[in-house]
Order: C-alpha cells, then sequence, then structure tokens
C-alpha cells in the first residue's frame, strides 16, 4: 500500500508539473536514420538500415514514431529474406533529453516483421517488442542513440512446400545506433511579443470568418489486414491475411471552429499482393471516404478526436497460379469505420498542424462467396500534414 501511495504522489507531481509547462514547447518533431544488427540463437544475422519519423511530446518525456526500412542484408549465405518492417512504437525518456550526458529510455513497439524462404510466401505477423537504451543530445538539436531490443513469440510455422510446412526461428534481439534531427517552430511562440501577435491575428481571423476554414492534408499510411481473405482460404500454402502495405492518404475537408470539429473526404490507394510456390495474387483498391470527427479536449496542444468514416472501395483483383485456375474481377462494396487520433494544435490560427490518423474499416461482401476479396483493415497514419491555405498570410 504504502509504494501505491508513494506512486500515486509521483504521478500527482508530474502532472502538476508537466501542467505549468510551456504548450509552445509541448512536442518537438525529428527525422532521422538507424543502422541495426539483428539475430537469433537458432537464425542467420542481418544488417539493416531504417528512416524513423517522429515526436516528442509532454516535453521530451514521451516519444511516438514509426520507423520505415530502407535496406536489409544478411551477413552470411542464407535463403532466408528477412526484415523487421515498418516499426510503430513509443518510448518512456524518465529524465527527458539532455546535453550534459546519456539518458536512457525504455519503451515498447509493434513490429510487421517479413520473413521468406526461397520462392515461399511472405509470412507477415504482427509482433510486439520490448526496447531500452541511451540518447545523447547535442548541437541544436540532434540526438545520437544506442538500444536494445527483443521481439516476443517470434516463431513462425512456415510452408515449405505446397504440402509440407515447419517452425522456424527468425531473428529476435537486435542493437541500433541512430541519429535523429529535431525540430521546433513553435518555442519562440511563449515570447510576449508573439503572443499579441497572435491575439491580434486571431481577432482578425474571428472577424474575416477564417476561424473556420478549408484544410487539405496528405500522409503516408500504412495497412493492416485484420482479417482473412476469403478468396485466400482454398490455398493452405498461403497466408490468408496479406503482407502490409503502404500507400499515400489524401484529403480535403473543412474545419467548424466553434464546435471544434471536422469533415473531410479521403482517398487511399492502395495494393495487396503476395506469391509463393507459382501463385501470385494481387488485389487493387482506391478507398474513397466521407469522415466526421469532433475534437475531445485540448491538452497544451495535444488534441485528440474521434469520429466515423464511411465510404466506397473499389477493387481491382488477379490471382493466377502455373498449377490450377486462376480468377480475376472487379467490383465495389461499401466499407465504414472508426476513426480516431490526435492532432499537435499549438494556436488556434496555425496555418498548418501535423496529425496522427488511425482508422479501423469494416468492408461489406458484396460477393457472398468465396471469390470476396474484402475484409477488416487498420490504417496507421502517424504524421499527416495538414494544411489551411485560407490561414496563410
Amino acid at each position: 500500500m504504502r509504494s501505491l501511495i508513494t506512486f500515486a504522489l509521483i504521478l500527482i507531481c508530474s502532472t502538476l508539473t508537466w501542467a505549468q509547462k510551456d504548450r509552445y514547447k509541448f512536442a518537438q518533431t525529428y527525422i532521422g536514420t538507424q543502422a541495426d544488427v539483428i539475430g537469433g540463437a537458432d537464425s542467420p544475422e542481418f544488417i539493416s538500415g531504417r528512416f524513423l519519423i517522429g515526436g516528442t511530446h509532454f516535453w521530451q518525456k514521451a516519444d511516438f514514431y514509426i520507423s520505415f526500412p530502407l535496406i536489409t542484408l544478411a551477413l552470411e549465405d542464407t535463403n532466408w529474406d528477412f526484415g523487421e518492417g515498418v516499426i510503430t512504437g513509443f518510448r518512456y525518456i524518465p529524465f527527458g533529453l539532455s546535453k550534459k550526458g546519456p539518458r536512457p529510455f525504455f519503451g515498447v513497439q509493434w513490429l510487421t516483421p517479413d520473413f521468406r524462404i526461397d520462392n515461399g510466401p511472405v509470412i507477415e505477423r504482427s509482433k510486439f517488442g520490448i526496447q531500452g537504451g541511451l540518447t545523447l543530445a547535442f548541437g541544436s538539436l540532434f540526438t545520437l542513440e544506442v538500444s536494445g531490443h527483443h521481439v516476443l513469440n517470434q516463431d513462425v510455422y512456415y510452408p515449405t512446400s505446397r504440402m509440407q510446412s515447419q517452425t522456424f526461428n527468425p531473428p529476435d534481439f537486435g542493437v541500433s545506433l541512430g541519429i535523429k534531427k529535431y525540430m521546433d517552430t513553435t518555442s519562440n511562440l511563449s515570447k510576449s511579443e508573439v503572443q499579441e501577435f497572435q491575439r491580434q491575428r486571431y481577432s482578425r481571423f474571428e472577424e474575416e470568418g477564417k476561424l473556420s476554414t478549408w484544410s487539405i492534408g496528405i500522409g503516408l499510411s500504412a495497412n493492416v489486414s485484420t482479417s482473412d481473405i476469403p478468396a485466400l482460404r482454398a490455398y493452405d500454402f498461403l497466408p490468408n491475411r496479406p503482407p502490409l502495405s503502404l500507400f499515400p492518404d489524401v484529403v480535403a475537408g473543412y474545419y467548424f471552429h466553434k464546435a471544434d470539429a471536422a469533415i473531410r473526404a479521403s482517398w487511399r490507394p492502395l495494393k495487396l499482393s503476395d506469391k509463393a510456390y507459382g501463385l501470385d495474387y494481387e488485389i487493387r483498391q482506391n478507398r474513397i471516404g466521407i469522415e466526421a470527427f469532433k475534437f475531445l479536449f485540448d491538452y497544451k496542444g495535444f488534441v485528440p478526436f474521434l469520429g466515423v468514416t464511411a465510404g466506397m472501395d473499389y477493387l481491382d483483383y488477379e490471382i493466377a497460379d502455373i498449377e490450377g485456375p486462376g480468377f480475376s474481377g472487379t467490383y465495389s462494396t461499401f466499407s465504414y469505420g472508426i476513426a480516431f487520433g490526435w492532432d499537435i494544435r499549438v494556436t488556434e490560427t496555425d496555418p498548418y498542424i501535423l496529425r496522427t490518423n488511425l482508422r479501423y474499416i469494416f468492408q461489406s461482401d458484396p460477393s457472398g462467396n468465396e471469390l470476396n476479396v474484402s475484409g477488416q483493415h487498420l490504417e496507421i497514419n502517424f504524421i499527416q500534414l495538414v494544411l489551411y491555405p485560407g490561414r496563410w498570410n
């Protein structure tokens, strides 16, 4: 009980301390690069290069990021192809960033490792991992980081032919060295003269009706299939869920200032594909939707939202099999789901903001048979740049 009380007091004190901090230094965006060496007890070793994009929140205590693979190479002769895929993660930096010495961090990762042997299928499953390391700030403002991570439950039951499968142990440990460059375009907003300019800008926008305004946005999203594709169930040697896919997320909408809500139209073109042992499939989709969402609260510029999405998905698919009949076709299906995420909104007159979007999408089954290639999907758009053209002055 005493330890629980102590923890509660620490949490309350930390919250009160955070509440007194400057909202204009709440978050910083960064980009970076990272080199990894990954391996395991029963697997070959690989090296990889990655591109990082993310941001620190809560005054450099919380780090949300997404990491994209650039290249992965085996360090020895092997018929394995392996990569840790797109990684989405959260890290807690208890003492923040400092130029006085290394500061520890620890966190969790959501990985999408892809594994392939010879001409077999790409096996990709969502995995979770743990991470820890040290970060050192220098210059204005960079960080140098060294870390290690472990992926949980990495065993894969892999089809070695159309008729046989066996268990393999892909790499589950890794060490990393990375460098990041931080960008903070809002810290100077706490100056008194800038505050006065913002007040005048707000009054002028209010008079001109620019607090409510049109918006456009673009970002890079990842699609994670969360249900089986019925058309793939006939092939036992092929995963019923396609590997992760990256695609552009383009939106245009309108923000209602008084209601603190927004509507938008979105277009997301993507391709799902895999191949193994003479079978090759490709599913091309154009998702067009209308979305409405409400911002829930504003904590020092961190503004989460929740809403709904609905629209039409236009699908074009082809399955080719050298050992049997293939098929192809096109159709459209109604889709709907939940949209949620958060904005980093420093002022109410920002000409642009950074937004994180997540959507859980349900696609209806218009065919009612096993030729259906629809399913359920999770879309993750970690950083989207949203512009308000009417506020540029």
